[in-house]
């Protein structure tokens, strides 16, 4: 959940015109790197640019929702616990081994879980982003598939 304070101090920094402008700019950001089936090969300057546009948008949500695709659960554990630590907070998932290729779902709200067997080729990391505030609604949207170790 973000902090209120924190919210607070960025409306109070941006005009709500200058808000909406810029959750524009990174939602038109994000999207153009999310029209692919697997995620961009980046550049390190575009994978930072994703970073913050990411992280921006989490200041402004309450919780995120991340789906991973990956080729087995060790690939699925690392990418959620880093996409994990820089969105929400460091985690310790007990997740049970699974053979084969996973998809992972996991949601920083509840520190919830779910995983099952995969059988598609895409692989990568889709983050959702939820918030119940009226004026932010355009926060709320799907961005990836972003790459697995893209945190």
């Amino acid at each position: 959940m973000p902090d209120r304070n924190n919210f607070e101090a960025m409306s109070d920094d941006l005009s709500p015109a200058e808000l909406t402008a810029k959750l524009k700019s990174i939602r038109k950001h994000l999207i153009e790197t999310s029209l692919l089936h697997g995620p961009a090969d980046l550049s390190n300057e575009q994978k930072q640019s994703v970073r913050e546009a990411l992280l921006w948008l989490n200041e402004m949500s309450e919780y995120q929702t991340l789906g991973i695709c990956a080729s087995d659960m060790r690939d699925a554990e690392a990418a959620l616990k880093g996409y994990v630590a820089a969105l929400s907070q460091p985690i310790n998932v007990d997740i049970p081994e699974q053979a084969g290729a996973v998809f992972l779902k996991f949601n920083t709200l509840k520190n919830a879980w779910y995983v099952d067997g995969y059988s598609g080729d895409s692989r990568g990391v889709l983050v959702t982003y939820h918030t119940s505030e009226p004026e932010l609604d355009e926060v709320n949207g799907t961005y990836g598939p972003f790459p697995l170790d893209l945190f």
